[in-house]
């Protein structure tokens, strides 16, 4: 039994839900002449949580890219890359990750900035 197993951070589970990452579909088509046609995105559902950014993350981001509709997405171990569409049904809110936030290696929690798309998240 290893005693380290049960010493792993996790994410509370009061605060998890169900948030999806967003990924645009399409195809190109040669009958039109090589033109990307868009089909319906798909979701894929992960746990995680919506929370603000707090001072320590603005004293320790190299970036120093945090805006006023800067928020965190943490999951326990679902990877996001920069760029991904992310969706919290809970608020109506799409972000676009904008960062992967470090944390240590010996736990599968991840920690990302996301920016809301098209202003801030209702609060």
């Amino acid at each position: 039994m290893n005693p380290f197993a049960s010493a792993q951070p996790t994410i509370p589970g009061g605060l998890l839900h169900t948030i999806y990452e967003v990924t645009a579909g399409g195809s190109y088509d040669q009958a039109k002449g090589g033109q990307w046609v868009p089909t319906e995105p798909t979701r894929t559902a992960f746990e995680g949580a919506v929370l603000p950014i707090s001072n320590k993350d603005l004293q320790r981001s190299p970036q120093g890219t945090f805006s006023q509709f800067s928020e965190k997405v943490y999951t326990n171990g679902h990877p996001l890359l920069v760029g991904a569409q992310v969706y919290d049904p809970q608020t109506d809110t799409t972000y676009t990750v904008t960062q992967e936030l470090g944390h240590n290696s010996i736990h599968p929690m991840k920690r990302y900035v996301v920016e809301a798309k098209g202003g801030a998240a209702p609060k």
